[in-house]
């Protein structure tokens, strides 16, 4: 059914799908307890902070979400890769390639069962809002990645995740134990036009250990879609995350990082590109739980036609966490007089020892870095693209090195669909 506008299963809907995903007594009792938390939830208002530019309509998947509680059988295709990789489908068990296996991880389907309370509290915590909670309750996709203590891995883990049903709800957890090292690359792709993803993921990073994660987003048009990654840095820990976001007509990204123990790091780089009718929202947050951690976000937007993003970046230092670092930016480039690009950074800092900063701008192409390039004989639309190729520039010198080549020409695709601006 339907309730003020959001699909409400009902408890014989999720035991359905758990018995169908083949779970145990106590992942049907968490999907059970996340469906009493659902119910309370009221969709998120356009006066409510975080929802001040995005309209939930768009997002929920409505009825539908309640029929393919019944998951029917989906068929689907993804480029063949020879990097490790795991493919996630509604319904189906993760499925691994040879070279996935062979990296020494422990890559299972995810239930809940054999999860303690901490991990559970990454992927949906206490104060998870509407869709997190939906997720909780209605995920038809699973993956659990448990990297080793003191494992490093050279190669990426490639999680390859298509909106191939009108409802997808992957969820995915990463835990990665003390002084390990790995990098994680989300993919997101594929979909049509009425196709809805709520989507969450998780990150334990563990004392000591080195976490890389990249998500792309490059939905089709026509797809709308909410993700959520949620972290917890532990005493010197590093997460590093990188997301491109170039796909879909609306979408809404929550990224947060919790830096839990001293010496934790995390480092944020967004890259978002929109066109046509295309509305991006993302949300950033770091919250410094102790003292002597450090944080820096750097997103970089670029947009023609009648793309709006918005973008609010929340850094919040607690009274127990002196002599913390953080730093916040946020750059947007209007590549046409119909873009537009919303842009709140804030700090919430309750302690007085620690280091802040923050900015924000929205400005056009400069036209004389536009004029001298075609000076030098390269036609306009060239021309611009370099110029927004040296605007992402340094925010791509975050990425891990391993994916930067991807990253790149996951960029360099999504410039020339843009095209020159009007």
């Amino acid at each position: 059914m339907t309730t003020e506008g959001k699909p409400v299963p009902g408890k014989s809907d999720v035991r359905r799908l758990s018995e169908q995903l083949g779970e145990g007594e106590a992942a049907l009792n968490a999907r059970l307890a996340a469906l009493s938390t659902y119910r309370a939830r009221d969709l998120p208002s356009r006066v409510d902070h975080l929802w001040r530019y995005t309209n939930t309509v768009h997002l929920l998947p409505g009825d539908s979400l309640l029929s393919n509680l019944s998951l029917p059988d989906t068929t689907t295709t993804s480029r063949p890769t020879d990097e490790p990789a795991v493919l996630l489908v509604p319904g189906r068990a993760p499925l691994l390639n040879k070279a996935a296996e062979a990296l020494g991880l422990t890559i299972a389907p995810l239930f809940s069962d054999d999860m303690d309370a901490e991990a559970l509290g990454v992927t949906t915590p206490s104060e998870a809002g509407l869709f997190a909670s939906l997720n909780a309750v209605a995920w038809n996709t699973g993956l659990s990645v448990r990297v080793p203590r003191n494992l490093r891995t050279d190669r990426p883990l490639r999680l390859l995740i298509p909106a191939v049903a009108e409802s997808c709800l992957p969820r995915v957890l990463v835990d990665v134990a003390e002084g390990a090292d790995v990098t994680v690359v989300e993919e997101h792709f594929g979909g049509k036009e009425g196709h809805r993803v709520i989507g969450t993921t998780g990150i334990l990073v563990g004392q000591g250990a080195r976490a890389k994660h990249v998500v792309v987003e490059r939905w089709q048009e026509g797809v709308n879609g909410w993700l959520s990654v949620q972290s917890r840095v532990e005493r010197d820990g590093s997460y590093q995350l990188a997301c491109a976001t170039v796909g879909g007509s609306r979408v809404k990204l929550e990224l947060g990082a919790d830096l839990a123990g001293q010496g934790a790091r995390s480092e944020m780089a967004g890259v978002v590109l929109g066109g046509d009718n295309q509305f991006l929202d993302h949300h950033t947050r770091h919250r410094h739980l102790c003292g002597h951690t450090w944080s820096n976000i750097d997103f970089k937007v670029a947009l023609t036609g009648r793309a709006r993003s918005s973008y609010t970046g929340l850094i919040r230092i607690e009274e127990d966490a002196p002599g913390s670092e953080a730093l916040q930016e946020n750059r947007n480039l209007l590549l046409s007089d119909t873009a537009r690009a919303d842009s709140v950074p804030e700090l919430e800092i309750l302690t007085d020892d620690v280091s802040c900063s923050h900015g924000a701008t929205a400005a056009p192409i400069d036209p004389q870095q536009v004029f001298y390039l075609q000076s030098r004989g390269i036609a306009r639309d060239e021309a611009v693209r370099l110029v927004v190729q040296g605007f992402l520039e340094s925010t791509l010198d975050m990425v891990p090195t391993a994916v930067r080549a991807d990253l790149d020409r996951v960029v360099v695709e999504r410039l020339a669909q843009l095209g020159d601006s009007p």
